[in-house]
Parts: structure tokens; sequence; C-alpha cells
């Protein structure tokens, strides 16, 4: 069961995405995040003491949340071949629809220090080995992550989506 201060700070770290998404990133502030979650200032001064720590808190939380959607697209999958590529597609895909939020934890990160970049990367690279790792071309995989990666910064169609997974398979 999860503790009320783990469901205090997933309130604040998903009111804070929410508010970005709503809003604009600049606009983003303790007031503003402690409104949204319906709680006070100080409760969430308790929590996270700054924006910093708040944005770290963010980034972490989408990261994680991106992760644990990873691993179950895969885990649902019945075909090993490929499994690792086809939940990555379906991540990207679900991640896309819902307005990139993993984005929002590009954005946080790439506003605090350079260590937050290293978990980052662990998130990176726990997906590239389970993609290399996929029973096809570690090249293939290689690729249709870094295709997948591009569709953060150009306009996403469904063919497009459809012909990577088709790789994939």
């Amino acid at each position: 069961m999860e503790s009320k201060t783990s469901m205090k700070r997933n309130l604040i770290l998903k009111s804070a995405k929410e508010f970005i998404l709503q809003n604009d990133f600049n606009d983003l502030t303790l007031d503003a995040v402690a409104k949204q979650a319906g709680i006070s200032k100080g409760g969430l001064l308790y929590h996270y003491p700054n924006k910093e720590s708040l944005l770290v808190g963010l980034t972490q939380y989408i990261f994680d949340e991106f992760t644990i959607l990873f691993d179950e697209q895969a885990k649902k999958d019945p075909i090993e071949k490929g499994k690792w590529c086809r939940a990555l597609i379906e991540t990207i895909k679900v991640d896309l629809d819902h307005n990139a939020e993993l984005n929002v934890g590009i954005i946080a990160a790439s506003m605090l220090n350079p260590d937050l970049s290293e978990s980052m990367s662990k998130s990176y690279q726990y997906m590239q080995n389970k993609v290399e790792q996929d029973n096809i071309n570690p090249v293939t995989a290689t690729i249709i992550r870094l295709a997948i990666d591009g569709l953060y910064h150009f306009p996403t169609e469904d063919s497009l989506f459809n012909r990577v997974k088709g790789e994939a398979q």
C-alpha cells in the first residue's frame, strides 16, 4: 500500500504535469502547482522545498511512468521476437497521443543540473538494451528507436507508426 507521503508527492507531481500541459511551462510556479493540487503552498514546500526540486521530481516521475508503461506493453505481447520494439512503439504512441508528456520531463531536465541527465540516460539505456536484445537485428532495433525519437520533433502520421511497427514484427 502506498504511504500518505508517496500519495501526496504523486498528487503534486501529477498536478504539476497537468498544469504544464494546460498552460505554458514558463508559467509554472510553486503557487500554481499547489493550487492545481488543491493543497497549501506549505504542504507543497514540505515535499518540494523549491522549484528545482519539484522539477527534478517531475522529471523522474514522468520517466518512471513511461518505463512502467513500456514494461507493461512488453508483458502483454505474446510474441517474444520483437516485443520490446513493439512495446516501445506502443508506449511512444500513447505518449504522443497524450500531449507528449515525456517532453515535459525532458524540458524540466534541461533546466536542471547535469546530474539529472544521468537518470534520463539510464532510462534511455534501459530501453535501448531491451530493444537490442529483442531477437531481431540490433541495428534494426536501434534504427527503430532513433526513428521513434524523431517522432517527437516532427508531426506524426498513423502510417509512419504502422511502417515502423511492421519493421519490428
